[in-house]
């Protein structure tokens, strides 16, 4: 007697992606996804459109994973974010973007984990915090900032608690306040 398990496969092998080229639709006809596999997997070139028909994401896939530059696009057609991978884990640098076409943050992985330089903005282009990753974590020197481009608050993570003196700053650039973080501080955690 064959095992429920067998059954199962067997059905579900009726529903194997086929290999090369492909194409679907959504319900109101417009375009869904175009591009082809191999043994199943996503493979090459591919583009994913918005119900709208607006391109939604254009990127390479190899043995079924994102592999290499990409783009994400926003329903108005302006890019959302800008990055890379290998074997499907982030990679490289990454910019992601306002609806209205403004930088929201650039920032850097390596092997899936946030590892460097790491921008934050307003949606008026100014600088809204910077400071660097390692390994995931915020590390060293942090700066956090207003719209108008005045220091808000700076200070130092040590394993991912703001430890050391930390200070805030009102909006027209004058300290208001200083604090003093232990690196096991239960409260310090970013």
């Amino acid at each position: 007697m064959r095992s429920l398990m067998y059954y199962v496969r067997r059905w579900l092998s009726r529903f194997k992606r086929p290999d090369g080229s492909t194409e679907w639709f959504h319900a109101n006809g417009q375009l869904e996804y175009r591009g082809s596999f191999k043994d199943g997997k996503e493979e090459g070139p591919w583009e994913y459109y918005h119900a709208s028909g607006q391109l939604e994401f254009r990127g390479t896939y190899r043995n079924g994973e994102r592999h290499g530059a990409w783009e994400l696009f926003h329903e108005n057609g302006r890019v959302k974010v800008r990055g890379n991978s290998r074997e499907g884990k982030p990679d490289g640098r990454f910019e992601r973007y306002f609806e209205t076409g403004p930088l929201f943050e650039r920032l850097t992985y390596k092997a899936g984990d946030l590892d460097g330089l790491y921008e934050k903005f307003h949606e008026n282009g100014q600088l809204a915090e910077t400071g660097r990753y390692c390994e995931g974590r915020p590390e060293g020197l942090w700066h956090f900032y207003y719209p108008n481009g005045q220091v808000k608050k700076r200070g130092r993570f040590l394993n991912r608690r703001r430890s050391g003196i930390w200070e805030y700053f009102d909006e027209a650039g004058r300290l208001k306040e200083q604090r003093s973080f232990k690196t096991d501080d239960a409260g310090a955690l970013y």
